[in-house]
């Protein structure tokens, strides 16, 4: 019988943790939200120094990278 005490509180602890791991999932997401904004920002604010190689270029200052592939 104790056995089946210590699986049903493994499965509860399992649940448990299920639930915090989509919570935290859930705030990391709208925090990668912001931060995407965020460099947007920044981006759209940026005086632009590129570096090109054959195929694209790259923002030296906030990371643009943009295809020269047309």
């Amino acid at each position: 019988m104790g056995k089946s005490i210590n699986d049903s509180d493994e499965r509860e602890n399992s649940m448990n943790r299920v639930i915090q791991i989509k919570v935290e999932m859930k705030q990391l997401e709208t925090q990668l939200e912001q931060l995407k904004r965020e460099l947007n920002i920044f981006r759209e604010n940026c005086n632009h120094e590129f570096v090109k190689n054959d195929y694209s270029q790259q923002c030296t200052k906030c990371h643009l990278i943009e295809s020269l592939q047309w």
